[in-house]
């Protein structure tokens, strides 16, 4: 839960919000009701400033991470008091790509790895500037107070965003390298904790949240084979399929670890599915991201990559939201390709 020091005024800041997340696009698309953003794929959080100045940076679980990026202490001095955004910690490679792995490493090594591995947030929305609410402001107006509120730092900017041309911006990024467009409603209000339809991500590589039901055995030099994913539908949790590629050998030890601590004997799964090979099952508690190229017709994934642990999400959250389709935008894109130089990357 968020400290003392974020303990305001009643009727202020709220002390806790969950942030409002995109749901996957059929395709990129262009439309001039959207605004489109690079897909960052860093840790989404808020960030609060306080009355004095002073910052916590709260994660999608609600936990404070504030210690762990000292580079953004300063921050307060960037936004004015009484403000919360939302926005993503990034690390970044030579290039300008967003690094996950190096993103884990440093969290996982907090303030030792500053040097090696700076962080910078990027405030894509304004939530409450002044202690004032702007949820129910549209879009582009939070946009427009955004880029005149923050102050940008190395450790702190706002990322630019395109209108209208998504398809060019979408090709434009898969050329770079970059994961992918979020395309957002230009009068979208923000609703906190829930997945809006007018948020759409298009992805290059789909990647998803999967709560762990169980585990496979492995052979005589691995810890498991592979691992038994599911997701909630409709409120119940459904399997997906198994992951087994994609570990690498400390991350598969702590896996396991979890996996023991989490052993029941019956299946999370109502009803119990018939299995003809040996299981163990688990609690539907530990959360990871997966890679995949698509679900198969009979709801489970395709090519599936283990792409990390998620201890920040709950259980919960992974739930399967159905592809979106714009029919707003042109059908093909231009010719000629992405001109990479129109995009302020």
């Amino acid at each position: 839960m968020v400290t003392d020091h974020l303990a305001l005024e009643v009727n202020r800041l709220p002390t806790a919000i969950r942030p409002m997340w995109a749901v996957p696009a059929v395709a990129p698309f262009s439309s001039s009701d959207y605004l489109f953003e690079v897909k960052w794929d860093g840790l989404r959080c808020l960030l609060f400033v306080d009355r004095e100045g002073r910052i916590q940076i709260q994660d999608r679980a609600l936990r404070d991470v504030t210690p762990m990026v000292p580079e953004l202490w300063r921050a307060g001095t960037q936004v004015p008091p009484e403000t919360v955004l939302d926005g993503e910690l990034v690390a970044t490679d030579a290039q300008g790509r967003p690094n996950r792995q190096a993103l884990r490493r440093r969290l996982a090594g907090g303030p030792a790895l500053l040097r090696a591995i700076p962080l910078t947030y990027l405030a894509f929305d304004l939530l409450y500037l002044h202690g004032r609410p702007l949820l129910r402001q549209p879009l582009h107006r939070r946009r427009e107070r955004l880029l005149r509120t923050v102050t940008t730092a190395a450790s702190l900017a706002v990322p630019p965003h395109i209108e209208e041309d998504g398809l060019e911006f979408f090709d434009a990024c898969l050329e770079r390298g970059l994961e992918g467009v979020v395309a957002k409603h230009r009068d979208s209000i923000y609703v906190p904790g829930q997945h809006s339809p007018f948020w759409l991500k298009v992805e290059a590589v789909r990647r998803d949240d999967f709560v762990v039901i169980g585990a496979t055995p492995g052979g005589p030099s691995q810890p498991f084979g592979a691992l038994l994913i599911a997701c909630y539908e409709d409120g119940r949790l459904q399997p997906c399929g198994s992951v087994a590629g994609g570990f690498d050998e400390e991350t598969a030890e702590e896996v396991a670890r979890r996996l023991t601590e989490l052993e029941t004997p019956t299946s999370p799964l109502q009803p119990t599915p018939v299995v003809t090979a040996p299981v163990r099952w688990c609690r539907p508690e530990l959360v990871v991201r997966i890679r995949y190229s698509e679900w198969s017709p009979e709801g489970t994934l395709r090519f599936p990559i283990f792409d990390g642990l998620r201890p920040e999400v709950h259980p919960t959250e992974c739930v399967r939201t159905r592809p979106r389709m714009v029919i707003s935008g042109p059908a093909k894109r231009p010719k000629a390709g992405p001109d990479l130089a129109r995009f302020p990357f």
